[in-house]
C-alpha cells in the first residue's frame, strides 16, 4: 500500500464518501445494434464446472459468479453460435481471471513484481504453443488458470487461420506487455499522467484481443489481410477500444475504490482538474468523439471495399461485430454485480456513490 502521504493516497482519500452522475450513455450508441444472445441460458449451463477448472479458491469462484460471464459474452457476441460462444465465454472469463491475479488489492501476485514477471513470460510461452505459434513441445502449465488458456488455443486452431492467430497473438502479446507496465506503475506512489495511462490502457482493457476473436464468432472467413491491416480498419479497433474502456473506466470506479485503486481515468482527470463533474463530462465527450470516428471510419471502409463482392458482406459483419461489442459492454457493465452499479436501465443517468474506506 502507498505511504499514507503519497500522492496516490491522497487521490484515493479525496475520491472517498464523493458521488458522481453518469449521463444515459446508451443515446451515444442509439444508432448501434444491441441485443443479448438467445443462447444466454446454453451458455450458463457448464459455467460452473469451467469456473472450477481455473481455481479452487472459493473467494474467486465468488467473484466469478458476479461477474456474469455468460451475460458478457452473451451481450458482446450476441449472434454467436451456442458452441463458439461458449469459447468466447471462456476468453472473457480467462481474461478477467488472469488479470485480477495481478490486479491491486485483489491479486495473489499484486505485490510481486518478480513472481507477476514469471507468470506473463509463462503465460505468453503457453498461449504461443496453444495457439500453434511456437516452435517447442510445452508441457501442461502447473498454474490453472494458465492451463486453461488449451480450452480457448484449441479452438482457435480449428476455425482460425495462421493469420488469425498471429494477430491473435500480437494483441496477446500488447495486453500482457502493459500489463507489466500498469504494474509497476501501481507499486511506484507517483500517478501515471493522463497520457501514460491513456497509452497503456489500451493494451490492459485486452479490446484487441476480444476484436481479434470477432470473425470467429460470426464464423466468417476472415477478411483479406489488406483489409485487415488497412489503416482505417486498425483506426477502427483503436476507437472500439476506447469506447470500451471509457465506459469502464466510468462504470466500474466504485469497484476500484473500493479496492483502493486510482489507476483509472476518472481519478487522474479529477487529479488535474479537481472537478469530478467535469472529469465525468470529459470521459463522455471522449467516448461520443470515438462513436464518431468510428462512422466515419467505417463508411470509409465500406466506400473502399464495398464494390468487392468477396469482402463487402465480411466487412459489414466485422463491423456491425465491433458495434455489438461496445453496446454490449455498456449492457453488461450496467448488470453485473463486478462493478456494482446493478441497473438495468440507466435512463436519465445513474449516481455512483464511492465508499467511505475505513
Amino acid at each position: 500500500m502507498a505511504a499514507l502521504d503519497s500522492p496516490r493516497q491522497q487521490l484515493l482519500s479525496s475520491l472517498q464518501g464523493r458521488s458522481l452522475h453518469i449521463p444515459d450513455l446508451r443515446v451515444i450508441f442509439q444508432h448501434w445494434p444491441q441485443a443479448v444472445s438467445p443462447e444466454l441460458d446454453g451458455l450458463k449451463q457448464d459455467l460452473p464446472a469451467k469456473m472450477a477448472m481455473l481455481t479452487s479458491s472459493s473467494k474467486k469462484l465468488a467473484r466469478m459468479q458476479k461477474a456474469e460471464f455468460a451475460l458478457f459474452s452473451a451481450c458482446w457476441w450476441p449472434t454467436a453460435a451456442l458452441e463458439r460462444g461458449k469459447i468466447l465465454t471462456c476468453l472473457c472469463m480467462w481474461l478477467f481471471i488472469w488479470d485480477d491475479e495481478i490486479d491491486a488489492e485483489v491479486g495473489r501476485l499484486s505485490g510481486d513484481l518478480k513472481a507477476s514477471q514469471r507468470f506473463r513470460d509463462e503465460t505468453i510461452g503457453y498461449v504461443r504453443y496453444c495457439l500453434g505459434l511456437g516452435n517447442e513441445a510445452c508441457n501442461p502449465p502447473e498454474n490453472q488458470i494458465i492451463a486453461f488458456f488449451k480450452v480457448i488455443g484449441d479452438a482457435a486452431l480449428e476455425h482460425c487461420t495462421l493469420e488469425q492467430r498471429e494477430i491473435i497473438m500480437k494483441e496477446m502479446e500488447f495486453f500482457l506487455d502493459t500489463s507489466e507496465i500498469e504494474q509497476r506503475r501501481r507499486l511506484h506512489e507517483g500517478l501515471p499522467s493522463v497520457e501514460e495511462y491513456i497509452s497503456c490502457r489500451m493494451g490492459t482493457s485486452a479490446v484487441g484481443v476480444t476484436s481479434a476473436f470477432n470473425e470467429f464468432a460470426y464464423g466468417t472467413s476472415p477478411l483479406p489481410m489488406h483489409v485487415m491491416e488497412d489503416t482505417d480498419m486498425r483506426a477502427l479497433w483503436d476507437e472500439t477500444n476506447i469506447i470500451v474502456w471509457a465506459v469502464n473506466d466510468l462504470l466500474s470506479l466504485k469497484k476500484e475504490i473500493q479496492q483502493q485503486t486510482v489507476d483509472s481515468l476518472i481519478p487522474l482527470l479529477y487529479h488535474k482538474s479537481g472537478s469530478l463533474d467535469l472529469s465525468v463530462a470529459l470521459v463522455v465527450e471522449a467516448i461520443e468523439k470515438a462513436v464518431r470516428n468510428f462512422d466515419r471510419l467505417a463508411a470509409a471502409l465500406m466506400d473502399r471495399y464495398g464494390q468487392d463482392d468477396g469482402v463487402v458482406e465480411r466487412l459489414r459483419c466485422f463491423i456491425e461485430a465491433s458495434q455489438f461489442n461496445c453496446t454490449g459492454n455498456l449492457a453488461w457493465s450496467l448488470r453485473t454485480g463486478r462493478y456494482g452499479v446493478c441497473q438495468e436501465s440507466i435512463a436519465g443517468g445513474v449516481t455512483v456513490h464511492l465508499p467511505q474506506l475505513g
